[in-house]
């Protein structure tokens, strides 16, 4: 299991060590925002990495790539949490890790693309109307493709943000 409390603590410290290094001042509103925009770039990224929605030139999935974007989408959805102050719901307890690690793998291309689909309406709902329960289904569908359907491992995961982490704060 991730430890998903000291993974949030740490981009919230990297954000602020960030904002006050380069003297960002730029208003709650326009953070929120600028984080959200990074968030679906970031999202698009794993999309890509993973290759399952190109009909034409399919690719195949680079793992390698994808983990790293997943990781850094990882780190803006928990940091998008806490500048809405959703933090309480990351925190994964034993039963709802369990439901979200063993559900099926996606497999088929329209069952991958509506989880896709899926993660950036709910997204989306958690931004423009202030959503929290829909903010809760985009992380947990989130941590499902992640974990079941591209099969990243919590270990992985875990190695692959802290060292994300420590390339930003040099």
């Amino acid at each position: 299991m991730l430890d998903i409390t000291k993974m949030l603590h740490q981009i919230i410290d990297l954000e602020l060590k960030i904002d006050e290094e380069k003297e960002l001042t730029i208003g709650p509103a326009t953070r929120k925002q600028t984080i959200f925009v990074d968030l679906d770039l970031a999202l698009s990224e794993v999309a890509k990495s993973a290759g399952w929605y190109r009909v034409v030139a399919p690719k195949k999935l680079d793992e390698e790539k994808l983990l790293a974007a997943y990781v850094r989408s990882f780190a803006l959805l928990l940091l998008f949490s806490a500048k809405m102050q959703w933090t309480h719901l990351v925190v994964i307890d034993d039963v709802s890790w369990q439901r979200i690690t063993s559900a099926k793998k996606s497999t088929k291309l329209a069952d991958l693309n509506k989880s896709y689909l899926a993660l950036k309406h709910f997204l989306s709902d958690a931004y423009f109307n202030h959503q929290q329960e829909s903010y809760r289904h985009a992380w947990h569908l989130f941590l499902k493709m992640g974990m079941v359907d591209w099969q990243l491992q919590p270990a992985q995961i875990a190695a692959a943000y802290q060292q994300m982490i420590k390339s930003y704060d040099k």
